[in-house]
C-alpha cells in the first residue's frame, strides 16, 4: 500500500479522518500527466474525460486502465504514457495526492459522437507490457555463480527497478529459448529465490521483493462497518465447496499396469466436505504417479488430500474511493452481518476516477476444510 500521504505533510490520522469523512464531506479530484517513453514529465493532460484503473495481483499484466479522452493531435499513442493522480482536499486547504500508475497506450479508432465531438476509448497497460513484449532474440542464458538479483536487473535493464538485494547465486546455468519474454525470464529468476512475481509501483518502478505469506504480513489498513465505515452497498462472500474431492486415489503406473495403489479418505466429521459430512463420495484418481515405495505413495496421497482441501474464501465489497491501494495489499476486514472478521489479501481492485464513484475490492484468504 502507498503511504497515506506520499508527500509526508499530513499524519496518517489526519488523512484517515479526511478519507472517512470525519472532518466533513470528502472532496476528491483527479489530474493526468503526459509522460515520454522514459517516464519524464511533458505536460498536464487536460483532455481526459474519464478513467478507470484496475489492479489484479494474480494477472501477468497487473495494472490496466481505460481512458475516455478527447481526440487531440498532441499525444503520440505509440510512445507517450499517462500517469493519473487522485487528489483529496484537506480541511486546511491543502491536498493529498496519490499516483495511480504509469500506462502505455493502445491506438484505438477515432469515434465521432452524437454531440459532434471526436473521442477515443483508450485501453492502457502498465510497464509489464514492455517486459512482456521484449523477447530474447537468441538463446538467453545466465551463467552459474551469477547472483539472481544481478541477473534480474540485467534482464530489466530497460526499466527503472528497485530489487531487494540477495546474495544467492545460480548453482547451475539457466537458459531460455529464443522468443522467451523478458517478463518470463525475470519471473523465473524471482521464483527461484521465492520473490514475488514482477510488478510496477505507482511511480513506474519495477519492484522485486521476497515473498511473504499474507498470514505473516501486518495488515496495512482496516475496513469495518463501524461509525466511520466507508463500506457501501452490498458485500458478497463466496466459499466454493461444490466439487472438492473427499477421496483421493493415487496409482503408480497406468490403470492397466498398476504396481502401487494408495487411497486417502477425508472422513473427518469437522470437515464440511468429508464423506461423513457430505454423505457421498467425491473421488479424484491420479495415475502415472512416481513413488519409490508404498509409504512414499501413501504420504503423497495424504499431502494431496490436505492441499486439495485448502480453498479460498473470496469477498467482494465496495467503498468510497480509497486511492492509496497498491499491489497485493493486506487488510483487516470486519463485516458483522456476515460474521467476517479477519486478515485478507487484496488481489483485485477497481477504481473509477470520478467524484462520488465507488471502489470495488476483492480479497481472499485460505481456509483449510
Amino acid at each position: 500500500m502507498q503511504p497515506l500521504d506520499p508527500s509526508g505533510v499530513y499524519s496518517d490520522d489526519e488523512v484517515v479522518h479526511a478519507l472517512t469523512g470525519r472532518l466533513g464531506t470528502r472532496t476528491m479530484s483527479f489530474r493526468y500527466d503526459r509522460l515520454d517513453q522514459n517516464n519524464n514529465y511533458l505536460e498536464p493532460l487536460d483532455w481526459v474525460e474519464s478513467c478507470t484503473v484496475k489492479n489484479n495481483a494474480l494477472a501477468d499484466l497487473k495494472r490496466v486502465a481505460n481512458f475516455t479522452m478527447l481526440d487531440r493531435g498532441s499525444i503520440n499513442f505509440l510512445k507517450d504514457r499517462i500517469r493519473p493522480w487522485a487528489r483529496l482536499a484537506m480541511p486546511d486547504g491543502g491536498v493529498v495526492e496519490w499516483p495511480l500508475g504509469v500506462f502505455l497506450l493502445s491506438t484505438p479508432a477515432r469515434v465521432l459522437g452524437a454531440d459532434g465531438i471526436v473521442r477515443r476509448e483508450v485501453d492502457a497497460y502498465d510497464q509489464l507490457l514492455v517486459l512482456r513484449d521484449s523477447r530474447a532474440l537468441d538463446r538467453y542464458s545466465v551463467a552459474a555463480g551469477t547472483k539472481y538479483t544481478t541477473a534480474i536487473a540485467a534482464a530489466a535493464i530497460t526499466v527503472a527497478h528497485a530489487i531487494t538485494p540477495d546474495s544467492r547465486t545460480l548453482p547451475v546455468a539457466m537458459e531460455w529459448e529464443p522468443g522467451t519474454s523478458k517478463l518470463q525470464i525475470i519471473n523465473d529468476l524471482f521464483s527461484a529465490i521465492n520473490y514475488e512475481s514482477a510488478w510496477f509501483d505507482e511511480d513506474g518502478t519495477l519492484i522485486g521483493r521476497p515473498y511473504q505469506s499474507p498470514a505473516v504480513r501486518a495488515a496495512e489498513y482496516s475496513y469495518g462497518d463501524d461509525d466511520a465505515s466507508v463500506i457501501t452497498g452490498t458485500t458478497e462472500q463466496v466459499l466454493d465447496l461444490f466439487d472438492i474431492p473427499n477421496i483421493w486415489v493415487l496409482l503408480k503406473g497406468e490403470p492397466d499396469q498398476v504396481s502401487l495403489r494408495s487411497v486417502y479418505t477425508n472422513s473427518s466429521p469437522s470437515s464440511p466436505t468429508s464423506t461423513v459430512s457430505r454423505g457421498r463420495d467425491v473421488v479424484e484418481v491420479r495415475t502415472g504417479q512416481e513413488a519409490a515405495d508404498q509409504a512414499t505413495l501413501d504420504a503423497k496421497a495424504e499431502r494431496l488430500g490436505f492441499e486439495s482441501s485448502q480453498v479460498f474464501e473470496n469477498i467482494t465489497f465496495r467503498t468510497a474511493l480509497m486511492p492509496m491501494h497498491s499491489n497485493a495489499d493486506v487488510i483487516n476486514l470486519s463485516v458483522s452481518g456476515l460474521a467476517i472478521d479477519g486478515k485478507y489479501s487484496e488481489h483485485t481492485w477497481e477504481l473509477p476516477l470520478k467524484a462520488g464513484a465507488r471502489m470495488t475490492h476483492t480479497v481472499r484468504r485460505v481456509i483449510t476444510l
